[in-house]
């Protein structure tokens, strides 16, 4: 039997198909036959999901464009992360410029003395 095991229930997207009635009835009966095969009794519906996962498994064409898709998110995904380290690189650069400045600006005015106000009588 072609079909793969079926896996463990996730949460469903329902759809609505109409299929001829000669590929319905082929479909019951394959449902059946994998009933004889296995001993779990499964509804149509899982049987079908089944089919069309291991079709789409099985297309190496489809499985490469998956692969081109989930490399070109990975590219994308690291870029947005290298661009935020820059940015963050840049604004800390920023921060440590603007306190050497005022590290700076406190030391020139260490070595001045205070001006002195002369009471006025």
């Amino acid at each position: 039997m072609k079909l793969t095991r079926l896996p463990a229930h996730e949460k469903t997207v329902k759809h609505s198909f109409a299929f001829r009635q000669s590929t319905a009835s082929l479909l019951q009966q394959y449902q059946e036959m994998y009933k004889e095969v296995t001993g779990a009794d499964v509804p149509l519906k899982d049987v079908v999901e089944q089919m069309l996962l291991d079709f789409m498994t099985d297309d190496k064409a489809f499985q490469k464009r998956l692969r081109q898709k989930l490399e070109a998110e990975q590219a994308a995904a690291a870029g947005a992360e290298a661009a935020a380290a820059s940015a963050s690189a840049a604004a800390e650069t920023t921060a440590q410029h603007q306190s050497s400045r005022n590290t700076d600006s406190h030391r020139s005015d260490a070595g001045r003395t205070p001006a002195t106000e002369t009471p006025s009588e």
